[in-house]
């Protein structure tokens, strides 16, 4: 067998020996090291940039058993810029398989303690760690996107997953998402721009996923409880490294991986990357190439402040949703009338019959006939147009297309980011001066 000598390769800036000598018949290196930085070792790996990791921005959406490996990996190796969301409490059930709670965090938002928690760990220079205490599907503003070097999706639904790589993959930001099941696991490394995105290699099961959670009538299920998945500390731990590895990957060079599913089966134990085929038809493909900030505008503005703002008088505009806010219905089992006022991600099958009915449990055989508006302008009914943007379902520092004298472009809601991002640095792109 052929012997090789390693040698070690260090960077200009830090001072480091090494002595190969051959004992054995076996190489053995020798190094000495700097003891100023926390981080020596890692950044005698050749083509490490600990710069880049300290100035990284980095959303962990989900802070469950895989985001917390995820978050604590990401502050060892000095990240220096963290946002944790999710929406979820902590269960006792939670307590096996995550590094950061502790016992008495029952009830406690996942977010906020994942930020508490992870904030001493963190070795970076001056570190910031924001939590975002949200839905990530339809609560966490596209503005936040923006903002990030590399978003690491650490969520169990194909919807989550799909909502999260939407935004990342329209306005170029590198993306991981990560899975479990038992022993198994997956890592899927998205496209970015060009590629394919994480829901062009989604199974008929994860579609499958994502429908059983709405009705026919596409509100939310009564019984929409999230299905409990099996799995230990161990293949969380696994998951999460070989996550924070490709994202590692990424923001060195800048991709070699992207489009890839990696597989890992943790009792054999075994890891094969396969590449993922774009689809031309995904829904999933949107792009976004600038956007005007405004830091005058605000999620707690009135839909009719918004369109005032945008200088509406006088002129055609549309404010397009992004999603639908349902104003009423015709109850399932009687059939009269019923006001809604909700986002159609806050409505629930309950929500479309009568109290009534529900309490004689009459079939419910009515077409509810829903109601809704997709877009905002100038002659809409004016209960609509003073209700608030985060009533009408908008989350802060979203981003909102416009239509405006027949152009279409995106303006963003800046004026949330202080309250979204405190201290938060760096431009955001991609931008345009309004």
């Amino acid at each position: 067998m052929r012997k090789e000598t390693t040698t070690v390769d260090t960077m200009k800036t830090r001072r480091a020996t090494a002595d190969v000598e051959r004992a054995g018949g076996r190489p053995r290196v020798t190094v000495t090291l700097p003891r100023t930085s926390p981080f020596s070792r890692q950044m005698l790996i050749p083509g490490w940039d600990q710069g880049r990791l300290e100035r990284a921005r980095v959303l962990i959406a989900g802070a469950g058993a895989l985001g917390n490996a995820v978050t604590a990996n990401l502050a060892l190796i000095g990240a220096g810029h963290l946002a944790v969301a999710d929406f979820d409490r902590i269960d006792v059930s939670n307590l096996s398989r995550t590094v950061l709670f502790r016992r008495g965090d029952e009830g406690r938002s996942k977010a906020a303690v994942a930020a508490e928690r992870v904030r001493p760990l963190m070795l970076a220079g001056a570190p910031i760690v924001v939590p975002l205490e949200g839905d990530v599907v339809w609560e966490l503003g596209w503005g936040v996107f923006r903002r990030m070097d590399l978003i690491l999706g650490c969520v169990d639904s194909s919807e989550a997953r799909a909502a999260i790589g939407l935004p990342a993959w329209a306005l170029g930001v590198p993306a991981v998402f990560g899975g479990l099941y038992a022993h198994n696991g997956g890592v899927v490394t998205q496209g970015v721009g060009t590629g394919p995105c994480v829901a062009c290699g989604f199974s008929p099961a994860e579609w499958d996923d994502w429908s059983r959670r709405y009705s026919c009538d596409q509100v939310r299920r009564a019984a929409a409880a999230e299905a409990k998945v099996p799995a230990t500390q161990i293949i969380a731990s696994l998951i999460g490294a070989l996550m924070v590895q490709e994202g590692l990957a990424l923001l060195h060079d800048g991709g070699r991986n992207a489009g890839t599913r990696l597989f890992v089966a943790a009792q054999r134990p075994v890891i094969e990357r396969v590449r993922l085929t774009r689809k031309p038809r995904c829904p999933f493909h949107a792009h976004i190439a600038c956007v005007e900030e405004f830091p005058a505008l605000s999620n707690q503005l009135t839909a009719g402040e918004l369109l005032e703002a945008l200088g509406a008088r006088g002129r055609e505009i549309t404010v397009r949703l992004g999603r639908e806010f349902l104003v009423g219905c015709r109850c399932k089992g009687c059939g009269r009338s019923l006001p809604l006022r909700k986002p159609r991600h806050r409505t629930h099958a309950r929500d479309l019959v009568c109290e009534a009915c529900r309490r004689a449990d009459r079939p419910l055989v009515t077409d509810p006939r829903i109601a809704s508006i997709d877009a905002l302008s100038r002659g809409m009914d004016a209960a609509v147009l003073g209700l608030s943007l985060e009533a009408l379902g908008i989350p802060a520092l979203h981003l909102l297309e416009v239509e405006r004298d027949g152009r279409t472009g995106w303006i963003e809601l800046t004026g949330d980011l202080a309250r979204v991002l405190p201290g938060w640095p760096g431009e955001a792109s991609p931008t345009a001066s309004p």
